[in-house]
């Protein structure tokens, strides 16, 4: 490890006011890097450069200066990180005086930069289990990368067992008490290990960061179960409380290693759709895996083989706009004339005059066919996505 002179620095600043008394840091030539005199940086410190070239303190009593170059009375002690030296602290002072300060002040120098090392290391296990996550979730075609396959081991990812994405992200805009802005800037590592504690993690789940949210890949023996879903809202409120945040969660389908890019899809695609009242949403709900697969056939070529069918039910909405509130409140109450009257306050004869109109301006009899009304569901679908927000 090599001490940086705004590190060193840091330090120093750090201490200086703590002991009272002027101290340096030296890089492994003996040269300060860091001192209460700024005048002094730069120059080299012979007692630190023996202290180096022997691995021991060396004290310089006030009439030995003269037989140190560059260097005061005092104490230099190396500083030493996995067995190696990486650099000398010094402590002005007669030596009989400051051995205890100096001794001290190696410490807390010694501790600064292990939490340093750990910071950076943390940082960079960060970034490539990140970069992990895009090659598991964002690929294209049904096989793992190989990129994926050699980091695996690196980051204690098993890359056998089917997995079901969930996603966490904050509902937030602004900032948690802790300054946190989003959860992909949380301290995970503590949350993790907590949660493989009690169990709501198992030991071949895993969890990674993605575009600002917290991606977790369950694995999972079999498809999405009540046990899974609560592990899922076990995660959430813990991300929540340790953040400070409002966290929001979605949970896709079960895939085989090659598919979890579909399983992500179908995460995003449900956490968009949590709220406040239901903070988790799962693709397996009804509800929600019918608006799925109703917007997974508007894709690709099924969007322009739809066109001529939404444009004819867009002209006529917009002819008579009592219309679309009419068909889309007997899509939701199952295609029942009563039920769909009652919803709207209408009495049945206006229900059925109005999906007259319906028809002879679409073609489509969704109180008659089933396979109209599926049209119709597909298509109102269609329209929602395709008219712009106000």
């Amino acid at each position: 490890m090599q001490i940086s002179p705004e590190l060193a620095q840091r330090i120093v600043d750090i201490i200086i006011p703590v002991v009272h008394r002027n101290v340096n840091l030296m890089d492994l030539r003996g040269q300060i890097i860091a001192s209460g005199h700024p005048h002094r940086i730069g120059t080299v410190h012979m007692g630190a450069r023996i202290a180096i070239e022997h691995g021991e303190t060396i004290e310089i009593f006030p009439d030995e200066v003269a037989r140190y170059p560059g260097a005061l009375q005092g104490i230099n002690m190396p500083i030493v990180r996995d067995e190696r030296p990486v650099g000398v602290v010094g402590v002005f002072g007669d030596p009989p005086d400051v051995r205890a300060t100096a001794q001290l002040v190696k410490m807390i120098t010694e501790l600064v930069l292990e939490r340093e090392t750990l910071q950076r290391e943390s940082g960079a296990n960060r970034r490539m289990r990140e970069e992990f996550t895009q090659l598991l979730l964002l690929h294209e075609g049904g096989e793992l990368p190989a990129a994926a396959r050699r980091l695996a081991r690196s980051v204690g990812f098993d890359v056998e067992p089917h997995r079901i994405v969930a996603l966490f992200r904050t509902a937030d805009d602004g900032r948690a008490a802790g300054g946190v802005a989003s959860l992909a800037q949380a301290p995970l590592a503590e949350s993790e290990d907590h949660l493989r504690r009690s169990g709501t993690l198992q030991p071949r789940d895993f969890v990674g960061t993605l575009e600002g949210t917290v991606a977790v890949l369950f694995a999972a023996a079999g498809p999405p179960d009540a046990a899974l879903l609560a592990r899922a809202h076990a995660l959430r409120r813990d991300l929540a409380r340790r953040s400070g945040l409002v966290v929001r969660a979605g949970v896709g389908g079960r895939a085989a290693p090659g598919g979890f890019p579909a399983s992500f899809r179908q995460a995003r695609f449900a956490l968009a759709r949590a709220g406040k009242r239901l903070p988790v949403r799962a693709i397996f709900e009804e509800t929600l895996l019918a608006d799925y697969l109703r917007e997974r056939l508007m894709g690709g070529d099924g969007d322009s083989a739809a066109q001529p069918l939404v444009a004819r039910i867009e002209v006529a909405f917009a002819k008579r706009p009592a219309l679309r509130e009419t068909v889309a409140a007997l899509l939701a109450g199952n295609l029942d004339g009563s039920a769909t009257a009652a919803s709207l306050g209408i009495h049945r004869n206006t229900l059925a005059y109005r999906l007259r109109q319906f028809e002879d301006a679409t073609g489509l009899a969704p109180a008659r066919r089933f396979h109209d009304a599926v049209l119709a569901w597909i298509a109102l679908g269609a329209g929602q996505m395709t008219t712009p927000k106000p």
